[in-house]
């Protein structure tokens, strides 16, 4: 990878570490999610790139309530 396309990728990675790190942490304090179990949850976010967190922030977490 030359430096120039490293300078284009790396905003994604740093983006892509830091989803990643607010799901994570949502995750271990959540009790309900919408539509798939708990652990199901934990390696779409962790293992799909990019679309994986921003699935779980939108879609996954349930809303009503402290949970």
């Amino acid at each position: 990878m030359t430096g120039e396309s490293f300078v284009l990728v790396l905003p994604l990675l740093v983006l892509e570490l830091v989803l990643k790190i607010i799901c994570f942490r949502d995750w271990l304090h959540r009790r309900r999610f919408n539509g798939l179990p708990k652990f199901v949850w934990l390696f779409v976010f962790l293992l799909v790139t990019l679309f994986g967190p921003v699935v779980y922030l939108v879609y996954g977490r349930k809303l009503d309530g402290n949970d």
